[in-house]
């Protein structure tokens, strides 16, 4: 038997968890070998927005200091130090998160060695940087540990013992496997570890996937340009205000098209501030949305305009298959996602983008020709068909 474990006590799960548990989803409607193994929290908050259903195969995880719907404290919730703030104070705090995480993970290790052994799980796939916490427990039980690797982010690779529990570089050490999400991901890890203790065994994931049922395009379209994802700096949700101040300023017509940020973050204040000393009455700030799908269906353009990389975003495979054109940082490994015939790339300069949706909204054959290819890209080579053949090529034991 086998396992996707998938673990977020933060309140704000990502793109990952959603790929994971959709994944899980395919491979249950085929294969009666998989179980998820899904703290409460998560499997709450996804059944709440259908992304997840209940099965028999779905076990359930009950972590000390989750949060909850009360707002309870996270455990996983780093408390971060900032201009002001007392360094002792900030010290103490750090350790007192790591008191109760340590807590929480001993709860955690405790109930996960008693699912392994009642399940018979040999094998288990995990994309939570703290699942390794219990590698005792596999250690033990003989199990295979396969870590799926999404984020370059560098404050992930502390080896501090304070930050541990917030890492994934112990997990990237100590896997049996690992599965990174592109090959731009292996180079830029490769640079911030010891050579000795970068993975040996890992692959490269062929692609991405969403659960398609919902997204797809309504017409008539609207002129509608969205930004969506977490607020925060990575992102440069304040730079698309500074190109939406010189659009307005440069397009004739710019009454005619609206801007909507869909997210939540920690830039939430500063875009409102923004929005409002600049007078940008047809910037719209959403929040958080349960169903991105409802302005994507009719929207014309998305902008990605992250600071490292865009590929393969799960909000960027959306937006695309709703014939959303595309204005994305020209990062990372963008061009797999988007190229001249879905978009337009771009450097992260407001006048940049500012032009690139001019030229957009100028051409509407033009517009709609690149988001008719976006959708037909994404339909084509991001499918749960394609990772899920991958997906047992590294979970399933070879003989």
């Amino acid at each position: 038997m086998k396992a996707i474990l998938v673990i977020n006590t933060s309140g704000n799960y990502g793109g990952a968890e959603k790929r994971v548990v959709s994944l899980f989803g395919h491979i249950n409607r085929e294969r009666n070998d998989y179980f998820l193994l899904i703290n409460r929290t998560l499997y709450d908050q996804m059944s709440e927005k259908g992304i997840l259903s209940p099965g028999e195969r779905i076990v359930i995880i009950d972590i000390p200091f989750d949060k909850t719907k009360t707002g309870r404290a996270s455990s996983t919730s780093v408390p971060a130090a900032t201009p002001g703030h007392n360094p002792v104070r900030a010290y103490l705090g750090k350790v007192k998160y790591f008191l109760k995480t340590l807590y929480s993970q001993a709860s955690f290790s405790k109930q996960l060695e008693t699912i392994l052994k009642n399940k018979n799980i040999k094998t288990v796939y995990t994309i939570w940087q703290s699942g390794i916490w219990g590698r005792k427990v596999f250690k033990r039980l003989a199990i295979k540990v396969i870590y799926g690797a999404n984020s370059n982010l560098v404050w992930h690779l502390e080896r501090d013992i304070l930050n541990r529990f917030d890492s994934q570089y112990r997990i990237l050490r100590d896997a049996d496997h690992v599965d990174f999400l592109s090959a731009g991901l292996v180079e830029e890890l490769k640079g911030l570890m010891p050579p000795e203790d970068f993975p040996e065994n890992y692959s490269i994931s062929p692609c991405s996937f969403i659960n398609y049922d919902n997204f797809y395009p309504v017409y008539p379209k609207q002129n509608k340009v969205i930004f969506s994802g977490r607020l925060v700096k990575l992102k440069n949700p304040i730079l698309f205000l500074e190109a939406v101040k010189i659009f307005n300023k440069s397009y004739p017509r710019n009454s005619e098209i609206s801007f909507h940020i869909l997210g939540t973050g920690p830039e939430e204040k500063a875009i409102k501030h923004f929005v409002s000393e600049n007078g940008l009455n047809n910037v719209f700030f959403e929040g958080k949305v349960s169903k991105p799908e409802q302005y994507l269906q009719k929207s014309k353009i998305f902008i990605s305009i992250q600071q490292t990389e865009n590929y393969p975003s799960q909000a960027l495979i959306e937006a695309m298959a709703c014939e959303n054109a595309v204005i994305a940082s020209n990062v990372g490994e963008t061009r797999k996602l988007v190229t001249d015939d879905e978009g337009e790339l771009v450097q992260l300069d407001a006048k940049e983008i500012a032009n690139a949706i001019i030229r957009l909204f100028s051409d509407e054959e033009v517009l709609v020709k690149k988001g008719r290819s976006a959708r037909k890209k994404v339909m084509a080579e991001h499918t749960a068909e394609r990772f899920k053949t991958y997906f047992y090529s590294i979970t399933d034991d070879k003989q």
